[in-house]
């Protein structure tokens, strides 16, 4: 989230003193993030952590994925070594990997010294180190102790919220906050063209279902913004809250569209999961999905939680660089990847 939100520091830091036995001297809040508040923890001792708060009444937490599936996750791959450079949650005192705090639901973190690798940042030595860990990852499936993990279902939940908000453009007047009248005038003209989206959305959730693809534990946000280089070189993934148990093509969707998946990214990720077979349909769900679940936050957000300018602005430029710009080429990309499918399926031959 790139706005504080209004909490009580004092009892917030008091929280980690008696849950974590952590003595912190101050809070400086981190301007990042889609679904939880953050903040950098100075420890007494010259130590940091890294600390996220969900807003439990709000957007926030819903937009996360099950708390109790991503925290046990993350903290197995580190305890088992099988991934130890991501983000790992500190236990409390009492073993829980959360503390609550008024409203807000706290989860603490090692702080991780490096740089955030952003999409500028992609190089091929990035590119294939994180294929190996992708790899590693995903073969790593069997080897996590889950009773009830989170599934994939090929559902999009955020359907009726879309639609309904959608619909809700054409009352806001100009009465209205400043930044629902520009939702208003960015969407409105666009209405049809977005229920077409979804329509074809429709089409590739029966044909993804149909396909009854491998399952394998995926991160599910594999965007440079979540990943960063310590200064030894070592790459660690960040921010698990979207975990499930999915298709490889869940996580390898972010970058399957360009040429160094087929040269660079898949050779590397085959090296550490073994061959993998992936199908050009279930690669498309999860484009438009993921297009129309982002579109749908930030328009809801706008619409029902925000009363920030500064928060509507940065989601106004999410919707228009992150979404808008990406549908003219959401048919061409799926045509693209089928063809390079196809491609890769008479080499085997």
């Amino acid at each position: 989230m790139k706005v504080e939100p209004v909490i009580d520091k004092t009892a917030l830091v008091e929280t980690v003193r008696r849950e974590y036995g952590l003595r912190i001297e101050s809070l400086d809040f981190f301007p990042a993030g889609w679904v939880a508040y953050c903040y950098v923890a100075n420890y007494a001792e010259g130590e940091r952590y890294f600390l996220k708060l969900y807003d439990i009444s709000g957007q926030a937490l819903s937009c996360a994925s099950d708390l109790d599936f991503y925290l046990p996750l993350t903290y197995q791959l580190c305890a088992k070594g099988i991934l130890p450079h991501i983000a790992c949650p500190c236990k409390t005192r009492t073993g829980s990997l959360t503390a609550r705090v008024g409203d807000f639901l706290l989860i603490l973190f090692h702080f991780i010294e490096g740089k955030l690798v952003g999409q500028a940042g992609m190089s091929d030595e990035i590119i294939a180190q994180l294929a190996r860990l992708l790899g590693i990852l995903h073969k790593s499936t069997a080897a996590i102790e889950m009773e009830d993990p989170l599934q994939e279902r090929f559902d999009f939940i955020f359907e009726n919220d879309l639609v309904h908000s959608l619909a809700a453009l054409e009352a806001i007047t100009s009465g209205d906050r400043s930044g629902k009248q520009r939702l208003r005038d960015l969407l409105l003209p666009r209405k049809n063209e977005i229920l077409g989206y979804l329509q074809r959305l429709k089409e590739l959730q029966a044909l993804a279902k149909a396909a009854e693809k491998e399952m394998v534990v995926c991160h599910t946000d594999l965007h440079g913004g979540n990943l960063m280089v310590d200064d030894e070189g070592n790459l660690y993934i960040l921010d698990w809250e979207g975990a499930m148990i999915a298709p490889p093509e869940q996580d390898l969707f972010f970058f399957a569209s360009e040429d160094r998946f087929w040269n660079l990214f898949l050779p590397n990720y085959e090296r550490e999961f073994g061959l993998v077979s992936l199908d050009g349909n279930v690669f498309g769900f999860y484009y438009y999905r993921r297009n129309l679940e982002d579109l749908t936050g930030w328009v809801v957000r706008i619409l029902r939680y925000s009363s920030n300018d500064e928060q509507d602005r940065e989601d106004l430029q999410g919707i228009v660089e992150d979404c808008m710009s990406g549908w003219p080429y959401l048919e061409t990309t799926i045509g693209k990847i089928e063809a390079r499918l196809a491609k890769r399926k008479d080499n085997s031959i």
